[in-house]
């Protein structure tokens, strides 16, 4: 996982990104997720006081434009041919494959979990100018996460 540590007085706060673990998909893509983390250890993943994901510290409005990021993405993806293995397996595992298609037409939610789609270079420049203007804010926010802080 790519990440970054480092110290805040006795205890650490990072943030990483997180692969999907279904891998790259010739016509899905692939995505990833962001996360953030304070607890007493510099281990990704380990103990924690406090994790959440970038939804969690986003706004309405950035939120809107991640949508809005990700629907870019969705609409460029091409569509599999019918003989494609996952339409084949069952109706269940092709109904949910089919829906990596959809646009989204809702705004997330409060509890919504963010994943960065992407099926091009382009699309990764995106997410990371997107991500580049709203790290700064979402690393001012885990600044102010102590051992009251909600875990999750």
């Amino acid at each position: 996982m790519l990440s970054w540590v480092r110290p805040r007085g006795s205890l650490y706060e990072g943030v990483w990104c997180q692969a999907d673990r279904r891998g790259w998909d010739s016509y899905a893509g692939s995505k990833f997720a962001v996360e953030f983390q304070f607890g007493p250890e510099p281990v990704i993943g380990g103990k924690t006081i406090c994790r959440r994901r970038i939804g969690d510290l986003l706004n309405p409005a950035e939120q809107e434009e991640a949508r809005a990021i990700q629907n870019r993405v969705i609409a460029s993806l091409r569509k599999p041919p019918k003989n494609y293995a996952f339409l084949n397996v069952c109706e269940e595992v092709s109904t949910l494959y089919l829906k990596e298609f959809d646009l989204l037409d809702q705004p997330y939610g409060e509890r919504d979990d963010i994943w960065f789609r992407y099926a091009s270079k382009e699309d990764v420049d995106r997410w990371a100018t997107f991500l580049v203007d709203k790290l700064p804010n979402c690393l001012r926010q885990v600044e102010t996460w102590d051992e009251q802080t909600p875990r999750y």
